[in-house]
């Protein structure tokens, strides 16, 4: 999943989007070019498009600020509970917390109550509570609502070009990256789920004819 140019100061934004790179990547890179190195992918990767596209450096500030507090026990948790700056964090003692509230043994963090926690520290939400985190586990389980994000894309993304990658059929083409970014985009903008299947090698064959190997 590395077959990318090296990184450039001169590539556009564009181009840099158009390849898959490593979190570790992005840190080294973001650090070469005095950048913030700290956040998470999609936060890494919003530094580095905004410095290709001229942004100057004391304009790029880091997009949430990680504040050293006291961490609160289990029972000093409530729905009601501050999510910004009250000593909370997706911790053991919060996962006490969430299964004695949802009177469950075993209690698992969703994926999107991370994002949300980092969400309220990149935008200092100081109305956001343990309620908010409640709901979502709550839609999650539901099957309500899928929690759609800058953060949540590149998961996507993610998922997308491994499975590409892995189907045999992506050895027929030139440069596997360039094809299956092609073929997101083709996905991302169109009804149904953001999920690689085989199909769209033929359906969209025409936009990634450029890439295919010749014939042996």
């Amino acid at each position: 999943m590395n077959e990318h140019p090296k990184f450039s100061n001169t590539m556009s934004a564009h181009e840099f989007l158009e390849h898959y790179w490593y979190k570790t990547e992005l840190q080294t890179i973001c650090r070469q070019n005095k950048l913030p190195t700290f956040g998470t992918k999609a936060e890494l990767t919003s530094y580095l498009v905004a410095f290709l596209n001229g942004v100057p450096l004391s304009k790029i500030k880091i997009a949430r600020k990680v504040t050293r507090q006291k961490s609160l026990k289990a029972c000093e948790i409530t729905p009601k509970t501050r999510l910004l700056d009250s000593g909370f964090s997706l911790n053991n003692e919060a996962r006490q917390f969430f299964s004695n509230y949802f009177h469950t043994a075993q209690f698992s963090f969703k994926k999107v109550m991370a994002i949300k926690l980092r969400e309220v520290q990149r935008t200092k939400d100081v109305t956001a509570d343990v309620a908010d985190l409640i709901n979502l586990y709550l839609d999650v389980q539901n099957h309500k609502k899928s929690f759609n994000n800058a953060e949540e894309g590149t998961y996507q993304w993610n998922n997308f070009g491994k499975d590409f990658c892995k189907d045999p059929q992506s050895a027929n083409y030139s440069n596997k990256l360039k094809v299956a970014a092609i073929l997101w985009q083709k996905v991302k903008l169109g009804r149904g789920t953001k999920q690689y299947k085989p199909i769209l090698i033929h359906r969209y064959s025409t936009a990634i004819q450029n890439y295919l190997l010749p014939s042996k």
